[in-house]
């Protein structure tokens, strides 16, 4: 690629997103920072204007991702008027997400440096589990039964949204209702 190119529009974002293909393509271990910038058409010195260095690179896809992530919880959270619904709504986005984007599943799943206890996207699901389970169910679960259930319903999720963009195993042609009907039996 010739390294002289201008680069117009948002070659951060760009960087993270071929990025993320090198990765999934060739593995991590292989990703340089002179193989990112060819892979945009920008000169070697280029992605050093918005990461130190491979390892800086590395976190701010994970940032990028998180955000993503968290962003689709939230709008599915803001977008359902049933409190009671919204728990199934969560899931569905949850899964829907990375079935869309599952370059980021792997990418984030794979690194082994997420602490659940302190993820964002976890705390927010979380937080909206024990806001239903206490508010609008009327269960009144303790502390620990209530971090059971978010952990089990996380899991569940997290597993459907691996079968469903990684494995393939679902049938994708309506996605959505496909999901609310997994979800939904599990707990009937």
């Amino acid at each position: 690629m010739k390294s002289d190119t201008y680069h117009h529009g948002n070659l951060k974002n760009e960087l993270i997103e071929k990025g993320l293909e090198y990765i999934d393509r060739y593995g991590v271990e292989s990703l340089s920072m002179r193989k990112l910038a060819d892979s945009v058409g920008v000169s070697s010195a280029a992605p050093y204007a918005h990461f130190k260095n491979k390892e800086a690179f590395l976190d701010s896809v994970q940032n990028y991702v998180t955000d993503k992530f968290y962003v689709a919880l939230k709008d599915a959270v803001d977008n359902c008027n049933d409190k009671i619904k919204v728990i199934l709504e969560l899931g569905i986005r949850y899964v829907k997400f990375f079935y869309e984007n599952p370059l980021y599943y792997h990418f984030l799943f794979t690194r082994k440096n997420i602490k659940l206890n302190e993820y964002q996207p976890f705390v927010f699901f979380e937080s909206i589990v024990t806001d239903v389970m206490n508010n609008h169910v009327g269960k009144n679960l303790d502390k620990e039964t209530l971090r059971l259930k978010t952990i089990a319903l996380w899991a569940q999720v997290h597993g459907l949204a691996q079968l469903i963009s990684i494995e393939g195993v679902v049938d994708t042609d309506n996605l959505e209702k496909e999901i609310e009907k997994i979800l939904i039996s599990t707990v009937a």
